[in-house]
């Protein structure tokens, strides 16, 4: 059963392997347009030995298509569709596509005029960057901790560039305040494996299909109380090179599970990063990367404070990119906790060798984590491809 399992994610590559990514392609008809990015990964990770838990490899596929259909009058309909591991606790033993899930991360009716977008449906508050824009393989890992996603609310986003009549070279610069609650509709439910964790009446836990108010965590609330307020800046021109900035603020209220342990407390929380990409001679780039949150009743739980810390550079000499990234965290208060982690990775684009696998990136890397007073180090590789269309 393993061996035909560690097939799928080639199977699911090959067929892409053909298109180019220069080759896109837009699908039109009238005001109807349909534009769409997809992305797949096949990861392999060897994670070292902690504490009493024997080292284990892990392989596993991502996948993440987005489409966006263009309709008259201004409006979109726009959705991400997600495949991932689901989350479980490791064992020690060897995994291969253990837990693999698929499920709507992303549907919204979006409608816009002029400098102003309104939107509405199940969303992904833009709070920080860091656990996208991290460079490395494992850059993200800490600050996907704090990512917002699977929300369902409201929002408006305003270009503040477009208001002002900015040039291009001053960067796009736009507003954005979101007002949700967590997804507990059927869109919550997921395909091929369970992934929300709860525990039963004997304190065992177990995963459900779907998501429910009664499993608590923030946010995870009646009614749309909880808001994200974000200011973002994209392509600013500088002397040497351009600046993406982003500045957020969330409210979120605790869930039933905090309620009920009498340690309810609205979660205050601010992230604020910066990515510089700078282009050096001989067409090299140096990208530092910096993203810091605080959490004030992190969770909901009153008194528990987090801040995290990710910094991060990439170098890039056309067809090698080289990272490394260092992440800090530190929890205070009812449940004091500290983990921090070193990574370095070396990334080669597969279509500059050989023309056929153009879209097609290899990346090797290498992270020391260091979390409840122990440290291990992990070794992983990964095949990624990307198309637009």
């Amino acid at each position: 059963m393993t061996r035909k399992l560690l097939f799928l994610p080639a199977l699911l590559l090959l067929p892409l392997a053909p298109a180019r990514a220069e080759d896109e392609v837009r699908l039109q008809a009238g005001e109807f347009a349909l534009a769409g990015e997809l992305t797949t990964e096949l990861d392999l990770d060897r994670h070292g030995r902690r504490g009493g838990r024997a080292a284990y490899s892990d392989l596993y596929n991502k996948t993440e298509l987005g489409l966006a259909l263009s309709l008259p009058q201004g409006a979109t309909l726009r959705g991400v569709f997600k495949s991932e591991p689901a989350g479980r606790e490791a064992d020690g033993s060897n995994r291969a596509f253990y837990g693999q899930s698929a499920w709507v991360d992303q549907l919204t009716l979006n409608w816009s005029h002029g400098p102003l977008e309104l939107f509405a449906g199940k969303l992904h508050p833009r709070f920080g960057f860091a656990w996208d824009k991290a460079p490395g393989l494992y850059g993200t890992d800490f600050a996907e901790g704090y990512e917002l996603s699977e929300k369902i609310g409201f929002g408006a986003n305003l270009s503040l560039s477009d208001l002002a009549g900015l040039d291009s070279e001053f960067g796009a610069h736009s507003l954005q305040f979101e007002m949700f609650q967590a997804d507990r509709t059927g869109l919550s439910s997921s395909l091929l494996a369970r992934r929300h964790a709860v525990l039963d009446a004997e304190g065992r836990l177990r995963y459900t299909a779907r998501n429910r108010r009664a499993y608590g965590g923030a946010d995870n609330t009646r009614g749309y109380q909880n808001a994200v307020l974000s200011l973002e800046g994209k392509g600013v021109s500088l002397p040497l090179g351009t600046l993406d900035y982003t500045l957020g603020y969330s409210s979120r209220r605790a869930g039933l599970d905090s309620v009920e342990a009498g340690t309810a407390a609205t979660e205050r929380g601010s992230v604020a990063g910066l990515a510089w990409e700078v282009g050096l001679p001989m067409n090299i780039t140096l990208t530092p990367l910096v993203e810091w949150l605080r959490q004030r009743d992190a969770d909901g739980i009153a008194g528990l404070r987090r801040d995290v810390l990710t910094a991060g550079v990439e170098f890039g000499l056309n067809p090698v990119r080289l990272a490394y990234t260092y992440a800090w965290l530190k929890e205070a208060g009812v449940a004091p906790n500290q983990a921090a982690q070193n990574a370095a990775s070396a990334t080669y684009d597969l279509g500059h060798a050989v023309s056929w696998l153009d879209g097609f990136e290899w990346t090797v890397g290498w992270r020391r984590l260091r979390e409840d007073g122990t440290a291990a180090n992990d070794y992983g590789t990964q095949l990624k491809y990307g198309l637009r269309f």
